[in-house]
């Protein structure tokens, strides 16, 4: 049983690939539970773009994102390369309660964007990154993200029962 403070909850999913909603949608509610209401085709501003990086500033775009949103928690899936200061580059980038972007951009493989994209909702809902053989384990490469599980560790899924999200 999901948490009390889940039920009601509608995440609001903007994208710029429609094909990658279905799996996303599915994932999202199968592990939190969570409602999806589809925002619709949402495409990067150029005002986020960095052309001596020739990448997106996520934080940016997340902004962008917060302000535009209708529902109380958002995803936003783009198909540009991102980064954030002091990083070479970022699969996504979330803020508590509000919502969350994730790239495909480096991301090959839809068990890839599924994961990532649960990763950043994780966020979304409060939990942190993990120490666990876990989802919200960080993930500093590609490499590290394709050999994190699917699954949330047991301490997480307690979390988002209920226990200790605030």
């Amino acid at each position: 049983m999901k948490s009390h403070r889940l039920i009601g909850m509608i995440l609001e999913i903007f994208y710029e690939d429609e094909n990658v909603i279905d799996p996303i949608e599915k994932r999202i509610k199968e592990i939190y539970g969570l409602d999806v209401d589809r925002g619709g085709f949402m495409r990067v501003i150029r005002s986020a773009y960095n052309s001596s990086r020739d990448q997106y500033e996520a934080s940016y775009l997340l902004s962008f994102l917060i302000r535009r949103k209708k529902r109380e928690i958002a995803l936003w899936i783009v198909k540009e390369d991102l980064y954030c200061e002091g990083m070479n580059f970022v699969f996504g980038l979330a803020s508590y309660r509000k919502g969350a972007i994730l790239s495909t951009f480096r991301l090959f493989t839809t068990e890839l964007v599924e994961k990532e994209a649960v990763h950043e909702v994780g966020h979304v809902l409060g939990l942190k990154h993990c120490k666990n053989r876990c989802m919200m384990h960080f993930s500093n490469s590609l490499l590290e993200a394709m050999e994190k599980p699917c699954e949330l560790c047991e301490s997480c899924k307690m979390l988002i029962d209920g226990i200790g999200i605030d």
